[in-house]
This record gives C-alpha cells, structure tokens and sequence, in this order.
C-alpha cells in the first residue's frame, strides 16, 4: 500500500540500477584461476554481489584465514577495477524510469557500498541520458549501509527530507537502512538476492518485480 507523498527517488547500484554481474563474476574467476581455485557459476556468484568483494571472496574461498581473504579482496579489487565495463548495462526499465522522474521533476540519486573508485567511471560509462543529482558511495562517509547516514546525507545533498524519498534496493541491508532513516522502503526482487523467498521477511513498504513498477509512485 502506497500511502505517502513521494518527491524523490534514490538507488542502490548493483543489482538495482545497473546489472554489474558478469562483470564482478568475471573478475573474480580471473582471481580464481591465478591462485589455482577453481572457477564460479555466474548464476551462483552473483546471489554474492551485494555484499560486494568480501561477499564474493567469501562464497568462493570459504573458510580461508581472515588475514588471506583481506589479501584476495585487495587483488580482486586490482582486477576489477581494470575489467569494469564490459557487459555492464542498466536493468531493462531503468532509463525510462530515470526519464520520468526527471519529466514529473522528481530529484533521483544513486547510494551504494561500492566505492567511489569503482562506481564513478561506471556511471560515467552508463552514458545516462540524466545524471543523478547525488552519488553516495561506500567511502563518502566513515560509514555504510545498512547504517541509514548514507540515505540521510544523500537527501541533504538533493534537498529532500527523508519522509518524502523513496529507497529502492536488492539487499536486506538496503530495507534497514531506508526504514532507519525513516524513507520509504522498496525491495526490487529483480536483483542479486540469494533466496527470494525472503524478501518479504525484509519489512518493505512495497516490492518491484521490474523497475518498470516505480511508475506508480512517479505518476
């Protein structure tokens, strides 16, 4: 039940905006294959991807000391930031979606753990018809989600009191933190999600299937 004025929208990146899976799966298996470990399903990996390298680092060499994984991250971080845009693409929807929002003025941002060393040229390479008007990414403040500071700062950066943003995401993280910073909560089941069946378990205020679903909100 949608029962709240809305006046902008702001976005988790992964999963959410934009389909970085082959991507960061790719990179991985590029890791993988130099320390001799065997290679990872696409469709099993990116359940992982919004947990970021250490979620990724940890489905694919599980039980590995903590001080070994810190080293893989750093060099799967290395790999990925030089295999960045290959098949990388906005989720079908996205840019009709953006297209509205900024039709009916609506302001729209982008709030994301990855950090800014990665998300920035992404976006750059999206070529977006509109840029947000905010990127929060992971090292832009001392904290993350599901901390609800990076949503509270981003609707300070676009002028909009958090009551009337809406936050979209694929991770249960991106639900607490929306509802912390008192926005309202949308789940997009399209996205990276291990179980789908626990979405609902997440507390939304409403779930998308596409972001095609958004235009109720925008209209």
């Amino acid at each position: 039940m949608i029962n709240r004025k809305i006046d902008a929208m702001l976005f988790d990146f992964d999963g959410t905006l934009a389909d970085t899976s082959y991507d960061m799966v790719n990179s991985l298996n590029i890791l993988l294959e130099k320390h001799k470990i065997k290679n990872v399903e696409l469709s099993s990996a990116k359940n992982y991807i919004s947990q970021g390298a250490n979620g990724l680092i940890s489905f694919s060499c599980p039980n590995i000391p903590d001080d070994e994984k810190q080293i893989l991250i750093r060099e799967y971080l290395n790999i990925y930031e030089k295999n960045l845009f290959i098949k990388t693409h906005l989720f079908k929807g996205v840019p009709e979606i953006i297209d509205a929002l900024v039709k009916k003025n609506f302001k729209w941002g982008i709030v994301t753990n990855k950090p800014s060393f990665l998300v920035l040229p992404i976006i750059k390479m999206l070529n977006l018809a509109h840029a947000p008007n905010c990127v929060v990414a992971g090292d832009t403040l001392s904290v993350k989600k599901p901390s609800p500071e990076p949503l509270i700062y981003a609707s300070k950066q676009i002028s909009c009191e958090p009551v009337f943003c809406a936050y979209i995401g694929d991770d249960k993280r991106d639900i607490t933190a929306a509802k912390a910073a008192n926005m309202f909560s949308i789940a997009a089941a399209y996205g990276f999600i291990n179980d789908s069946n626990a979405i609902k378990e997440w507390g939304s205020d409403y779930i998308i299937n596409s972001p095609l679903d958004l235009k109720i909100l925008i209209n």
